[in-house]
């Protein structure tokens, strides 16, 4: 039986305000202190974990340092193509199926590797903040 708590509820108004980035227990911890939302470490970890399993979220663990990084799932294709994330502003956005797909094949046909789409992050720049980048 799963239960509605405060804290939970508060964790998923961080989520649905942070659907298109990255976050990490930190930073989830600092925005319900600014909040005014007393919720504590344990409860904190206790809910993520729990999301993960549930996968609500994707845990992306740092293989040099073990820092782990958390994405909000919105539904089950997110599991199935690449994510572009913006090194700027950290807003993540998502690589079309075909292309994902089409990538996927000529790896495993040139290169004999098979790649975890959900885990695959490209990194650079948004059109967003080149704009802002280029206007300086």
């Amino acid at each position: 039986m799963s239960y509605n708590t405060k804290p939970k509820e508060y964790i998923y108004q961080f989520l649905e305000n942070h659907k298109n980035k990255r976050f990490s227990i930190k930073d989830l911890n600092d925005w319900l202190i600014e909040n005014n939302y007393n919720v504590n470490l344990a409860t904190i970890y206790r809910n993520i974990d729990k999301l993960v399993k549930d996968n609500v979220l994707l845990k992306h663990q740092n293989v040099d340092n073990g820092y782990a990084t958390y994405q909000y799932i919105e539904n089950e294709k997110c599991l199935t193509h690449f994510h572009f994330e913006c090194i700027k502003c950290g807003r993540v956005s998502h690589l079309g199926a075909k292309e994902t797909n089409d990538f996927l094949k000529m790896i495993k046909k040139t290169m004999f590797f098979e790649v975890e789409p959900q885990n695959t992050y490209i990194s650079g720049v948004c059109n967003n903040c080149k704009k802002v980048f280029i206007s300086f």
